[in-house]
């Protein structure tokens, strides 16, 4: 497994390794992103947002959004005040969104549709070197 640095509110971190921003990911997500990651020997970082507090300004979710190369959004368990960014976010290609709902417009603005992170694999398998 490579060397993994995470980074969480408030803290930041400038560097120029791959980057995943994981946002409100749900305990079989982190799950799934730790066994795709343990094939990659390449450092890099994760920026988890998983913020409890309703009060917490979400300028730490935009600029690391910004700083990330590849972003993971797990629509169903984002707080509603997150949940109504989720257009904005999904509308860039480097985000990956799940969602249990069914009916939704979210599929019109991006097709990164994931139902696990499978797909992710062959995804960025291309651009991080595997042992």
């Amino acid at each position: 497994m490579s060397d993994l640095t995470l980074v969480t509110p408030p803290d930041k971190l400038y560097s120029t390794e791959k980057s995943f921003l994981l946002i409100y990911p749900s305990k079989v997500i982190k799950g799934q992103f730790q066994d795709l990651i343990t094939a990659y020997k390449d450092p890099f970082t994760v920026y988890l947002y998983e913020v409890n507090d309703e009060s917490q300004d979400p300028e730490w979710l935009f600029d690391c959004f910004y700083k990330a190369d590849y972003v993971i959004m797990d629509i169903d368990n984002c707080p509603p005040k997150i949940r109504d960014l989720t257009s904005y976010f999904i509308s860039k290609d480097k985000t990956f969104w799940l969602t249990d709902g069914g009916e939704n417009h979210y599929n019109i603005i991006s097709k990164n549709r994931l139902f696990n992170l499978d797909f992710l694999h062959s995804k960025i398998g291309g651009t991080l070197e595997e042992e």
